[in-house]
């Protein structure tokens, strides 16, 4: 017998007592995205600015934020903030046991995971004037950055990816 709760996606954040270095960050990642069930991630933290943006040394780059790539399901995203927070959709109440363990492992500190709802499922005027009226793939809605000033701000990973790179 198949009840509401079974097939209704369930909504977790993860939230780390450290912010994460990318080379923890992509280790965290791998080991949920390798657990399966996953719908959505959104990744959540301050800015990683290129350049100094005030102050004497304006317009100065900054060494240590460039080339923040990590790896997740055989593509490569650049990392432009310091991950904070984690945010996850999964597909049902069966994965949620997988992200608790997957980020003992992956966490060398402590971590708190809470349930709520932290995705829209109804789209919002950012995702109207970003895609328009019809959105065919749902798992976009609400995560569009009304800041962002590139259109690369926004990483899908799907099926397909991951079949083409399993061919090479």
């Amino acid at each position: 017998m198949v009840t509401k709760s079974d097939t209704e996606p369930v909504q977790v954040e993860i939230f780390p007592s450290r912010f994460l270095t990318p080379e923890t960050a992509q280790r965290l990642l791998n080991e949920i995205y390798s657990g399966g069930g996953i719908v959505r991630i959104m990744i959540q933290g301050p800015n990683l600015p290129k350049t100094i943006t005030y102050g004497p040394g304006k317009g100065t780059p900054i060494d240590e934020n460039r080339d923040l790539l990590i790896e997740l399901g055989g593509q490569a995203f650049e990392l432009r903030v310091k991950v904070g927070r984690i945010r996850l959709e999964l597909e049902g109440e069966e994965h949620l046991k997988g992200v608790q363990e997957a980020c003992e492992r992956a966490l060398p500190f402590s971590f708190r995971i809470k349930r709520g709802r932290f995705f829209r499922d109804f789209s919002t005027i950012t995702d109207y004037a970003k895609y328009g009226r019809n959105i065919e793939d749902r798992r976009l809605l609400g995560l569009v950055d009304p800041k962002a000033k590139k259109e690369k701000s926004l990483a899908v990973l799907s099926d397909e990816v991951n079949k083409s790179n399993e061919e090479r």
